[in-house]
């Protein structure tokens, strides 16, 4: 009797093999992966934020809940949760963003993040506070090590693979979004497509000139200005985090598509325009995450040998802090 109690005891079914774990943060970004999932069962996670809905081919998806806090957390529970056997899942984070009107980047367009980056770990001066035009950003000080969250370099073989096999996909575009555009110098003729760069992540909403100029000082310092930040979250740090203490981080993707700039155009004030501007693009990143990850996640599992490859642990150069902040200030 003990013996039949213990085979159908919860703890004694198999874990489900994940294949593929989507992190969506709230539930626009959730929908079209449920929308479009076949005959789904639902699972409920100790620790996680919510429901996890997983398919006959072991595709995963779950809302983690906005910012560090709840995706850490969250994608812990995930690792953890002897309903799941995560080792050899890889784990895409797709959802919306922030992004700059700079470069080639615009509304709708999709980027997968080769670094993912905090803005919050670390001093910001206003330029009134260090007499000089601009803000400035300044590492935790020399007598308190890295945190060693501050910034993670993502799997280049994996990022560099999601990119190619992606990178033709012809993005969704709208009026509101083209209308957008013609605000801001150089975009009126800008459409959608699929790049790479890092993505700053905080908790806090943003916008202005100033403030993405400074976003941009904090990759240079992490990268030593080899990368140029093209969207701004708020959740991958805390993803990558919780990846990386359990020796995961090399099955690790974030895929962000562009629902706003994070500055307005010229002639305008910040917080008039974060009032009567919000999402402009939002309809069609909510699309292109879906459209460019899901087309990824049929490839995945279309090669799981390639995959498992390029997922490899010894593939994640280690994350680096370059400069301590005298070396920063120069002296």
């Amino acid at each position: 009797m003990l013996i039949g109690l213990l085979l159908i005891a919860p703890g004694a079914f198999a874990a489900v093999p994940v294949k593929v774990m989507v992190l969506a943060a709230f539930p626009p970004e959730l929908a079209p992966w449920l929308k479009h999932m076949k005959d789904p069962t639902e699972l409920k996670v100790a620790g996680a934020y919510a429901p996890v809905w997983c398919d006959t081919r072991q595709v995963c998806v779950t809302e983690t809940g906005e910012a560090q806090v709840n995706s850490a957390t969250t994608v812990s529970a995930l690792l953890a949760s002897s309903q799941l056997d995560m080792t050899q899942a890889l784990v895409l984070r797709a959802g919306i963003a922030g992004g700059p009107p700079w470069g080639q980047d615009t509304l709708g367009g999709a980027y997968w993040s080769d670094w993912v980056i905090s803005w919050d770990l670390g001093h910001h001066l206003t330029a009134i506070s260090h007499g000089q035009p601009e803000p400035r950003f300044l590492p935790l000080g020399d007598d308190q090590p890295p945190l060693g969250t501050e910034a993670f370099k993502l799997n280049p073989w994996l990022v560099n693979l999601a990119f190619e096999v992606t990178r033709e996909i012809p993005l969704a575009d709208d009026l509101p979004a083209m209308n957008n555009r013609k605000l801001y110098p150089g975009q009126a003729n800008r459409q959608p497509q699929v790049g790479v760069g890092a993505t700053v992540t905080g908790d806090d909403f943003w916008s202005g000139v100033e403030l993405s100029r400074l976003a941009q000082q904090i990759v240079d310092y992490y990268t030593h200005g080899a990368a140029r930040y093209v969207t701004t979250a708020m959740e991958e740090t805390g993803d990558a985090d919780a990846m990386a203490r359990r020796g995961l981080l090399s099955h690790y993707l974030s895929l962000r598509t562009i629902s706003d700039f994070d500055q307005p155009p010229p002639g305008e004030t910040a917080a008039a325009w974060l009032l009567e501007h919000n999402y402009p693009g939002g309809r069609i990143a909510f699309e292109n995450a879906y459209r460019v990850g899901n087309a990824f996640v049929d490839y995945v599992l279309a090669h799981p040998k390639q995959i498992a490859q390029a997922m490899s642990a010894d593939r994640v150069p280690a994350t680096h802090y370059p400069l301590s902040a005298s070396e920063a200030m120069g002296k």
